[in-house]
This record gives C-alpha cells, sequence and structure tokens, in this order.
C-alpha cells in the first residue's frame, strides 16, 4: 500500500488516531499486510467483505455482512479470495476468535445478575453471527454472581440436541446454584420452536430434582432476544 499517501495507510492512521477510526476493510487490510500483483491489501481486503455480502444472500451494508462472515468464515471461504493462502487465512481466523474471547472474558466477571434480561447483553455480540445453533448454560452462584457461560452442545442451522445428563454434569461440575439456559437461532428469529418450549420444561423440572434452579431460557436472535421468564412461560 506504498502508493497511497502516507496519511491515508491503514498502519499510519491507525498510529496517528488508533484503531476506532479504521474501516473494517482497513483492519483486515493490516491483517493480511499485503495483496497480489495486481491489486494491493485493501482491495483484496474489499473482496472479502464482498465474499460475506454475496454468501449472506441478502442486501445490505456491506460492512455489516462482511464482518457476520468472517465470523464464521473456514480457510476455504477465506483462501476462495485470489491472494489469500492458507497463512493469511490463519491470520484472520486467529484475530476474529482472539476478539471472540477477549469480549467474552471481559464480560464474564462475577456480575451480579438481578435480572435475567442482562444476559443478552452480555452473549449477543458473540452468539448472534453462529451459523450454527449452540446451547449453553449462564451458571451463577448463591449470591446470583455470573460465574460461567458453558457449552453444552452445537447442533445444525435449525437445531441443536440437548440432553438433561449434559447440562446438569456441568452445573454441578461447577458447583451451580442457579442458572440461565440460552440458545441462538441462527435464522436471526428468536421466537421458540415446540421443541424449545418441552426441552426447557424437561431441564426445568431435571433441575428441581436435583436442587439446581433453572430461572430462564433465552434465544439470541439477531440484535434480539426472547426471555421465557419475561414473556410468563417460566
Amino acid at each position: 500500500m506504498k502508493e497511497l499517501p502516507e496519511d491515508t495507510r491503514p498502519q499510519e492512521k491507525l498510529l496517528k488516531h488508533g484503531p476506532e477510526i479504521l474501516s473494517n476493510c482497513e483492519l483486515i487490510a493490516l491483517l493480511i499486510r499485503s495483496g497480489t500483483k495486481e491489486n494491493n491489501a485493501l482491495v483484496v481486503s474489499q473482496q472479502i467483505i464482498d465474499l460475506g455480502q454475496k454468501s449472506s444472500k441478502l442486501k445490505g451494508d456491506d460492512e455489516y455482512y462482511g464482518l457476520k462472515f468472517l465470523v464464521n468464515a473456514t480457510c476455504e471461504d477465506l483462501t476462495s479470495v485470489p491472494g489469500i493462502g492458507k497463512t493469511k487465512a490463519c491470520q484472520i481466523m486467529a484475530a476474529i476468535e482472539l476478539g471472540r474471547r477477549a469480549y467474552r472474558d471481559q464480560k464474564v466477571t462475577r456480575e451480579k445478575i438481578t435480572d435475567t434480561t442482562r444476559i443478552p447483553n452480555i452473549v449477543m455480540d458473540e452468539m448472534r453471527y453462529l451459523s450454527e445453533e449452540h446451547f449453553k448454560i449462564a451458571i451463577l452462584n448463591t449470591k446470583k454472581e455470573l460465574e460461567y457461560i458453558e457449552t453444552i452442545s452445537i447442533g445444525s442451522l435449525d437445531k441443536t440436541i440437548v440432553e438433561p445428563r449434559e447440562v446438569f454434569l456441568k452445573s454441578i461440575k461447577r458447583n451451580a446454584h442457579t442458572i440461565i439456559l440460552l440458545h441462538n437461532h441462527p435464522s436471526g428469529d428468536p421466537k421458540p420452536s415446540n421443541q424449545d418450549i418441552d426441552i426447557t420444561r424437561k431441564l426445568v423440572s431435571s433441575g428441581e430434582l436435583l436442587g439446581i434452579s433453572v430461572i430462564d431460557h433465552i434465544i439470541i436472535g439477531d440484535g434480539k432476544y426472547y426471555s421465557f421468564l419475561e414473556e410468563g412461560i417460566m
């Protein structure tokens, strides 16, 4: 990117103004560092974002869908872009995972949960973009402090298999006093299915037998959520 005026180069902009000012395209360009003989790193980065827009089969903000694509992109997805080999693909995937872990670790800090609808604010950015259903539990101690968020199972595009045994084995291992059930709907619509309602009732009953209260089931959609407790189902 040496052909660009110095004050428009991503690295110089970051050093002068901080990373917040950079576009998604410029941030990706800093990760991959170089492009091809025909295209510089910024052009290649834009091609990655464009790939996300095409893969979504939706019309909208290129930056939004490009970023959503990156969260779940595989090495094969990324290397389909000219100029992105396995090394650069791994660099992008590693950066995405570091961001995900940093966000998660920052949020789970023994926060006191006086209202279960605080949980969507904690997990929304991590779970809203997932391409498969992930079933998790939020584990609270006797002081109603959030101790852990544990993944129980990962399913397909529209369903995941959840066994009470797995839910409560992890709950007991973590000395849970109370748990909140969590899962996402990749479709973006958090409205519960009949299966969601059935498994919730099953897990509530199992928890009562074990002395571990299941106080809510929250379904994460794209920027919105459904709380069984809030809706009066629990």
